[in-house]
């Protein structure tokens, strides 16, 4: 990944084009005052100001190439998983599973650049993506919170049976930061929470969709499940 290159996408952008305004006047003037026969240079000058009014307003990285960097590392997320994840022969799925993420807006205020695109998306140094699957005998997780910016990953693989699991549920809240180019700004910000039963939590910033709500509902029903479980057998001790 290029991470220089990245760099520049939050960058404010470089009032340097103003320098070749009065090179595109310059060049006017002289295209007019000039005699008919020199009046090419003044036009010469003034495509060299343009040319270097459009290289300035031009450069730097577009929304499109932030989120191909943020590819790089979840394009081999489903493959990965596929090698890391060890199912037991009497296993089943249960639901598809499901990849979520979302540029981490709750890591904003320790000098953590952001910026709006012109798809009017927020993009933020950190990105975090987790992929979930869901069989018979639990839920495993590959996780991946990664910076655009520098070599920094923290890659996590994770197996919980459904007995250990408390719940699942989704924190929302809104983020206030100051852009990159010193304007306010505002986010919508969802936190997945997964929270076992010994009181640990793991928490994932994500974009709030239908595969988001299918989690936390699964989640819920193998409650259930486990709940009616132990008091058939309960019951059955007494008995």
């Amino acid at each position: 990944m290029e991470y220089n290159k990245n760099q520049k996408y939050f960058k404010a952008k470089s009032l340097l084009f103003l320098a070749g305004l009065p090179v595109v006047i310059a060049g006017i003037i002289l295209a007019v005052l000039l005699p008919r026969g020199q009046m090419m240079i003044g036009v010469a000058i003034i495509l060299a100001g343009l040319i270097f009014v459009i290289a300035c307003l031009t450069s730097g990285m577009k929304d499109s190439d932030i989120d191909a960097a943020v590819a790089i590392h979840m394009n081999t997320i489903e493959a990965d998983a596929a090698q890391l994840f060890r199912f037991p022969r009497r296993y089943e799925v249960l639901h598809r599973g499901v990849v979520l993420g979302s540029y981490d807006y709750t890591r904003l205020g320790e000098g953590v650049p952001i910026k709006r695109g012109k798809d009017m998306k927020y993009r933020t140094e950190y990105y975090c993506g987790l992929l979930i699957n869901f069989t018979n005998d639990g839920m495993r997780i590959l996780s991946r919170k990664f910076s655009i910016l520098k070599d920094e990953m923290e890659q996590e693989n994770l197996h919980f049976s459904w007995e250990e699991i408390e719940s699942a549920k989704l924190d929302e809240s809104v983020a206030e930061f100051t852009m990159v180019n010193g304007k306010p700004g505002k986010v919508p910000v969802s936190v997945l929470k997964i929270i076992l039963k010994s009181g640990q939590e793991f928490k994932y910033c994500v974009i709030n969709n239908s595969d988001v709500d299918d989690t936390i509902d699964l989640v819920y029903r193998q409650g259930i499940r486990i709940k009616r479980e132990e008091l058939k057998n309960k019951e059955k001790q007494e008995g």
